[in-house]
């Protein structure tokens, strides 16, 4: 008799211990997506053309990327689909410079188009955090500088993800 009670003891603090634990799992997984969440939160993303990278610093030149199906935006510019051939319109108000921070975290994504940096037939699309294989592909443009914008994800000031976009 004894005995079946110090089993049922057993398994009652067992089964309490596995609660405890469930509970804790379901709080940090809580907390995992509510930081997750808050960064989704905190970032934005903006069109720019880059004009020079700089150590940690990259200048760019922000731009409105107006895709075809955004009929009020081409509206608003007065041109229309016949204006966009590619199915896209750039809109620059003007010239001006941004200076962003890369950080160690930055990550480049990128279209080898010559198959130098990795790319393969099946796919052409580089990705690292290494800057320096972004900033020898940069290279490859006339005067380092493509004629196309990169699309880039923020965190404040901060450069999370540079994402390069077919354009043709």
């Amino acid at each position: 008799m004894m005995k079946k009670r110090w089993i049922l003891l057993m398994m009652c603090a067992c089964i309490s211990g596995l609660g405890g634990c469930g509970k804790q799992t379901i709080t940090e997984k809580a907390e995992e997506t509510e930081t997750a969440d808050s960064m989704k939160e905190d970032t934005t993303e903006l069109c720019a053309y880059i004009k020079e990278i700089n150590g940690n610093t990259l200048v760019i030149d922000p731009v409105e990327y107006i895709s075809s199906g955004d009929s009020d935006r081409l509206a608003s510019y007065k041109h229309t689909d016949d204006d966009m051939p590619d199915g896209y319109y750039i809109y620059n108000k003007d010239e001006k410079t941004e200076d962003v921070t890369l950080t160690d975290q930055t990550e480049y994504s990128f279209l080898d188009w010559t198959r130098e940096f990795g790319g393969t037939d099946a796919d052409i699309r580089v990705v690292t955090k290494d800057k320096m294989i972004f900033e020898k592909y940069m290279e490859t443009y006339t005067d380092a500088k493509p004629g196309m914008p990169f699309f880039l994800k923020m965190k404040g000031n901060t450069v999370i993800q540079i994402l390069e976009k077919p354009m043709v």
